[in-house]
């Protein structure tokens, strides 16, 4: 990954309809890379674009390479929604900006702010207006699905195992505390035939909090939920080793998910929910720390109160 090194690339962003490249690789440009003031403690933070990963579609992600476990990189695809990736760039503390367009509606911006602190990475995002005074703010704005994978990390990554055992490593927390997800009951993936290889056992599934009731699949969704439900908006995944964790948590998602490509979503909502739209955040935390649940619960409830364990 290369360094922008210009004052003038440091504090100011590109046009809107340009996102101008630093460098491209085998179907990967980076974009921007912020300046980690200290690079022993703090993530690093990159935005790059990904043309080969996913044929005829450009991946814009926000990689994060932590310092607190060894070779751990993280990558989160912003966003698995119909917005177009306008820029990126650099802020101060070695965070980093990315703007969006809303595709339904073009006069309003996705922004998002990623933030490197020890251990930990937060993405708060928010909508405006492209043009200040131009437009108005829709009263509900389209919620962004980040999708957040391992696959760069060997420590964590699925391959080269067979994927189920993946699967054995990723976890939620239940009423029996930290459950891994082949411990749930994982219901066959809908779209598919129950003797596809996909369906032994199943791949993907998704969770809802215990205060909820569980979704019927329709036949065609591309997966079922589980009736295992979760107290705490936390889903994350321990290395091959067991040594270490690393996980995403909010205060109050609704849905969780574990899919293909050694991904995980917990799908926050705009909060608070009762608050003009401007005022509304988007926002969750990557945690990257040794293999301790108890200590992974006591930060993100620190972080984000409304996450504390519900239906005790």
């Amino acid at each position: 990954m290369t360094r922008l090194i210009s004052l003038s690339a440091l504090l100011v962003f590109l046009p809107l309809t340009v996102a101008t490249a630093q460098e491209t690789q085998e179907g990967i440009t980076v974009v921007a890379t912020a300046v980690n003031p200290d690079p022993e403690k703090l993530p690093t933070l990159s935005v790059y674009q990904d043309s080969a990963f996913s044929q005829g579609q450009t991946l814009t992600m926000v990689r994060a390479a932590f310092p607190n476990v060894p070779g751990f990189v993280c990558d989160s695809w912003c966003y698995e929604s119909p917005v177009d990736f306008l820029d990126a760039a650099p802020l101060d503390g070695g965070a980093m900006q990315l703007r969006h367009r809303l595709r339904d509606n073009p006069d309003v911006l996705l922004v998002t702010v990623v933030t490197p602190e020890e251990g930990a990475v937060e993405f708060n995002a928010r909508v405006e207006l492209a043009t200040p005074g131009q437009g108005t703010l829709p009263a509900n704005p389209l919620v962004p699905n980040l999708c957040w994978q391992v696959r760069h990390a060997p420590g964590f990554a699925s391959r080269p195992d067979p994927y189920p055992e993946f699967v054995k490593r990723c976890f939620i927390f239940t009423p029996q505390g930290r459950t891994f997800l082949d411990q749930t009951t994982r219901r066959l993936i809908p779209c598919r035939p129950p003797e596809d290889e996909y369906n032994n056992p199943p791949w993907v599934q998704m969770y809802v909090g215990v205060w909820q009731e569980i979704p019927q699949a329709t036949p065609t969704s591309w997966s079922d939920t589980s009736p295992d439900r979760y107290t705490t908006p936390i889903i994350g995944v321990v290395s091959r080793d067991g040594k270490y964790l690393a996980a995403l948590g909010n205060g109050s998602a609704s849905l969780m998910c574990q899919a293909w490509h050694d991904c995980l979503h917990n799908n926050p909502p705009w909060v608070p929910a009762d608050a003009p739209v401007a005022d509304r955040r988007w926002r969750l935390k990557v945690y990257v720390m040794d293999n301790d649940p108890e200590k992974l619960l006591e930060r993100v409830t620190k972080d984000f109160p409304t996450a504390k364990v519900r239906g005790e």
